[in-house]
């Protein structure tokens, strides 16, 4: 009769592990299902040649071409030339062809990584003149 009620303890216990471990699979699901979305800023405020300002809204897909201070169309390599991503709710440095390039080692800018870049909410390429800096509200 031990023998009967020691089993019948494993097979209960087996199957409360079983329920507890099928629980917390789908908690996991629905917890990652219904998750916030990643914070999209508002927009990007580029600057550049003598005051100029372009703002560009996060959720365009967009390259910004600068050249000598002014908007391009394309990119050509020739004279003080940056080209700037936009996608997804970040903006880079894709290109520039300033003397170091720090810039473009400067990274992506999002909200979830502004607390961590040393110039926060900036990407600067001071050679060129040309700023983007990251707006929450809109410009």
């Amino acid at each position: 009769m031990e023998r009967n009620t020691a089993a019948a303890h494993r097979k209960r216990n087996l199957l409360l592990t079983g329920a507890a471990i099928l629980f917390a699979a789908l908690a996991v699901v629905l917890c990652l299902l219904f998750r916030p979305k990643p914070q999209i800023a508002g927009s990007f405020v580029i600057r550049y040649g003598d005051g100029r300002t372009l703002i560009v809204p996060a959720q365009e897909t967009r390259t910004v071409v600068i050249r000598d201070g002014q908007l391009a169309d394309v990119p050509t390599g020739e004279g003080d030339e940056n080209v700037i991503r936009i996608e997804h709710g970040e903006a880079w440095m894709e290109q520039a062809n300033c003397p170091h390039g720090a810039c473009m080692k400067q990274g992506r800018l999002n909200p979830d990584t502004v607390e961590q870049r040393p110039l926060g909410a900036w990407i600067i390429c001071a050679p060129h003149r040309v700023y983007i800096e990251l707006s929450e509200d809109g410009g």
